[in-house]
């Protein structure tokens, strides 16, 4: 453990130098501001009390938006297993939402919902299909004799869920929750962006491009990176506990 860490340390600071030789040879910080430059900024930032406030909001609404497709994802993916015609009603709208841009869903939510819930309008669409798909996946390649067996010894519904349905689902769980958050930062922010809801990453992302503050904006961009790591990190930690 210890010399991974020591490995991963190395690898993060060889493409920071990188990053910082770049900068130095383009030589214009409109164009690519360095490692230094970006640390100022995000410690000018972390001055301002609005600062924390606006990362606040947005990892509130990404998480509750995250957490409402999830369960939506996973209920429907149990009744989906249970009913064959619900499966085959919501196969094609699953697909659609899979395929449909992020940018039509933006628009679409800021047409019904205004900017400040398209955050969490696009964070549970793209959370949504991810679970369904995998729990349900994950549901149909349960051995069918290990559930008729649970039947014959009248097992009650917790103890089915506890001792076969949660260990044969733990791995599609742990990769739809890892996939899922890093999604739905990706396209909360990026909803933000194009909304503009005030006190946001997204807001504060655009008014950097609009006053080009490069280096501000690769602050605001870590900021959201970091946010969605340790949230990725939290919620990965919590879902192996409630497995185990």
């Amino acid at each position: 453990m210890k010399n991974r860490f020591i490995r991963t340390s190395l690898i993060v600071l060889i493409w920071l130098v990188i990053w910082q030789v770049l900068s130095l040879v383009v030589n214009n910080s409109v164009l690519l501001s360095g490692p230094v430059d970006t640390v100022r900024a995000l410690i000018e930032l972390g001055s301002s009390t609005s600062f924390y406030i606006s990362v606040g909001i947005t990892v509130g609404k990404v998480l509750l938006g995250f957490l409402t497709g999830m369960i939506l994802g996973s209920a429907l993916s149990v009744l989906s297993y249970k009913v064959r015609i619900v499966r085959e009603f919501l196969s094609p709208f699953v697909s659609v939402i899979k395929s449909i841009p992020i940018v039509s869903f933006i628009i679409i939510a800021l047409i019904w919902a205004g900017s400040s819930n398209v955050t969490i309008i696009v964070s549970s669409v793209i959370s949504f299909p991810i679970f369904y798909k995998n729990l349900l996946e994950g549901l149909q390649v349960i051995d069918p004799k290990m559930t008729e067996l649970a039947k014959v010894y009248q097992m009650k519904t917790c103890k089915k869920i506890r001792y076969i349905y949660l260990p044969s689902l733990s791995s599609q769980i742990k990769s739809a929750v890892s996939l899922a958050i890093g999604m739905a930062f990706r396209g909360g922010i990026t909803a933000e962006v194009v909304g503009q809801p005030l006190r946001s990453i997204g807001n504060g992302l655009y008014r950097s491009k609009i006053n080009l503050a490069t280096s501000e904006m690769l602050a605001w961009t870590l900021v959201a990176v970091l946010s969605a790591f340790l949230i990725e990190r939290l919620i990965s930690f919590i879902v192996k506990k409630v497995l185990k």
